[in-house]
């Protein structure tokens, strides 16, 4: 292709790409024209994932409350429309293509206009470019004070979760071994953390299962199972009737621990260091969980990591945060640790 060829064709692309962006900001806007009128509800823009979608619902009552409106709207993306979380004052759900949240959320970006008389953002908020938060605050304490705008001491309103017919959880029994002594399922995939190694939880399935455990790996979509282990691929509903058929939940930080938090499940997630305030256990202290802080991208130990970083006062003030037996520096130490809380439980 010749340099003139090339420079149409850009010029041309370019021009595809405005016209794109146009085109969905209008749709943008037809939408917030279409709810405008709507006094009586509250629309909740909760279009990140399943763990904000759910921390939306369940504070959603109290900004209900706070705008004086009948019952609230959650506007989701339609990746996480059949979840079968229900809230009690959530009348109604509108599920939209991912294409028209990433213009949502471009929207409230950089407009900077997160909450209208009848709606608001349910993410955190940002100032130019800035995160606006307390660093004081764990995530949920953030949603509360920084993007709801409610009181911290606000309670959370656990979700209803539908339960799965009897020939559906016969299925479940029929095509995996739920056994509440033997099997353990994993979840390595997660958006936001991603900081552990396929061989990772290679070594810990096989490590497992040469101590007799059943081991699964939760996946969805085109993700792929740990080596070694049988995928298990289950709705919300499904996984909340698993809860109790299975003896534990190991994984990386993500969502689904949040979901899990709503559940009596036993859970270990491992999270990268200092990120203390995404800990589910900070966050609901009354679920059954143990977060292990990967150190290892500091490629030293925790006091040489203070030294290192002392003028990063994040990390010194997450070490305050973090009990020291939950800091690991190494993946071995990790996985050693990982079998021995397994051993206990």
């Amino acid at each position: 292709m010749d340099e003139e060829t090339l420079k149409k064709k850009l010029e041309e692309d370019k021009k595809d790409v405005e016209g794109m962006i146009q085109k969905f900001n209008e749709e943008v806007q037809r939408f917030f024209s279409a709810i405008e009128d709507d006094k009586e509800n509250l629309y909740i823009f909760s279009t990140k994932g399943i763990g904000d979608f759910i921390i939306a619902g369940g504070l959603s009552y109290a900004v209900q409350n706070r705008k004086g409106k009948k019952s609230t709207i959650l506007v989701i993306q339609d990746t996480k429309w059949d979840t079968g979380i229900l809230f009690p004052n959530v009348t109604g759900i509108i599920s939209c293509p991912k294409d028209f949240v990433l213009m949502l959320n471009k929207h409230f970006k950089t407009t900077e206009n997160y909450e209208g008389d009848n709606y608001i953002y349910a993410g955190i908020r940002k100032h130019n470019d800035e995160y606006i938060w307390d660093e004081d605050l764990n995530m949920l304490e953030r949603y509360k004070k920084d993007a709801l705008k409610i009181p911290l001491d606000t309670p959370f309103n656990y979700p209803i979760i539908d339960e799965i017919s009897a020939d559906n959880a016969t299925a479940l029994q029929e095509k995996y071994i739920l056994d509440k002594e033997r099997t353990i399922i994993l979840l390595p995939h997660a958006i936001t953390f991603q900081n552990l190694t396929p061989e990772f939880w290679e070594e810990v399935a096989q490590r497992l299962k040469e101590k007799n455990y059943i081991v699964y790996t939760n996946v969805a979509g085109d993700e792929e199972p740990v080596k070694g282990t049988e995928p298990l691929k289950v709705s919300f509903v499904e996984l909340y009737y698993l809860t109790d058929k299975v003896k534990l939940f190991i994984g990386t930080n993500s969502g689904v621990f949040i979901f899990l938090a709503m559940t009596d499940a036993k859970t270990i997630n491992v999270t990268p260091f200092p990120h203390w305030y995404w800990d589910i256990s900070f966050m609901f202290p009354e679920c059954n969980n143990r977060t292990l802080y990967d150190t290892t991208k500091y490629d030293s130990d925790i006091k040489q990591v203070l030294g290192k970083y002392d003028v990063a006062a994040k990390v010194k003030y997450s070490h305050e945060k973090i009990p020291q037996e939950n800091i690991f520096n190494s993946h071995a130490e990790i996985i050693d640790e990982i079998l021995k809380e397994v051993e206990k439980i």
